[in-house]
C-alpha cells in the first residue's frame, strides 16, 4: 500500500486526487509545513517537499512529475495516460515536464520569501516577472486545450488535466483572474470540479471554492 506525504492546498492535491480517482489503496500522512522542514522527512524528500509516496518495499519517491509517471505506468489499466510506450504517451510526458518545470516554478517564484530575494525591492520584482511569466505559459496551454481539447490530450482525461488543475489554483493574482483570462483553461477546471473524487481531495485540502 501506497503512503501518501500530504499537506494541505500543497503539491501533494496531484497525487492526492490521482489516488482516489485510480482506486489505489493508500494511506493518507497529513503533515504540517513545519513536520516537513524537520531532518527526518528529509530522508524520505531531499529538499522536503511535498509531494512524497512511500512505496511497499520501503522506498520512497519525490518531485510530483516523477510519482505522477510512476503512477500511471504502474497502474497503465487505470487509464490517466496513454498506454506507456507509445507516441501518444512521449506527448504525454513532454506537457507534464512543461508544467513541472517550467510553470510550476514560475509559480513559485512569485511566493513571499522568495530564496532569491535580497529585500523587499527584490521580492516585488521577481514577484511581477513570475506573474509575466506564469501568464505567458498559461496562453500556451490555453492555446493547445483551444486548438486540442477539451482535455490536454484531447479527448481523453488524463493525470495532465489533474496536473494543471493544481497549478490554476496557486495562480497570482488569484485563480479567478486566470480563468477569466483564459476560457479553455476555465472549462477545464469546471470539469474537473465536476468530479467527485477531486470535490473530495478538494474539500480535504480547504480549497473547495475558486480562490479570487
Amino acid at each position: 500500500m501506497y503512503k501518501l506525504y500530504n499537506v494541505k492546498a500543497w503539491g501533494s492535491l496531484c497525487i492526492h486526487f490521482m489516488l482516489e480517482e485510480m482506486e489505489i489503496p493508500y494511506t493518507n500522512i497529513w503533515m504540517t509545513p513545519a513536520q516537513v522542514s524537520e531532518p527526518e522527512f528529509r530522508d524520505i524528500s531531499p529538499l522536503g517537499y511535498i509531494p512524497a509516496l512511500g512505496l511497499s518495499d520501503g522506498s520512497a519517491l519525490f518531485e510530483s512529475a516523477a510519482i505522477v509517471t510512476f503512477l500511471v505506468t504502474a497502474h497503465a489499466d487505470k487509464g490517466l495516460s496513454p498506454p506507456p510506450g507509445t507516441p501518444e504517451f512521449g506527448e504525454f510526458l513532454a506537457w507534464l515536464h512543461f508544467m513541472s518545470t517550467n510553470l510550476y516554478p514560475a509559480i513559485n517564484m512569485g511566493d513571499h520569501g522568495n530564496i532569491y530575494a535580497r529585500n523587499a525591492d527584490d521580492q516585488a520584482f521577481i514577484a511581477s516577472k513570475s506573474a509575466e511569466q506564469s501568464q505567458a505559459l498559461w496562453a500556451i496551454i490555453e492555446k493547445r486545450l483551444a486548438s486540442e481539447g477539451p482535455w490536454l490530450m484531447g479527448e481523453h482525461f488524463s493525470a495532465l488535466d489533474v496536473y494543471a488543475f493544481m497549478l490554476s489554483l496557486w495562480n497570482k493574482p488569484g485563480e479567478t483572474a486566470l480563468l477569466e483570462k483564459f476560457p479553455a483553461v476555465a472549462r477545464l477546471v469546471a470539469r474537473l470540479r465536476s468530479r467527485p473524487e477531486l470535490l473530495a481531495a478538494l474539500e480535504a485540502h480547504g480549497v473547495s471554492s475558486p480562490r479570487s
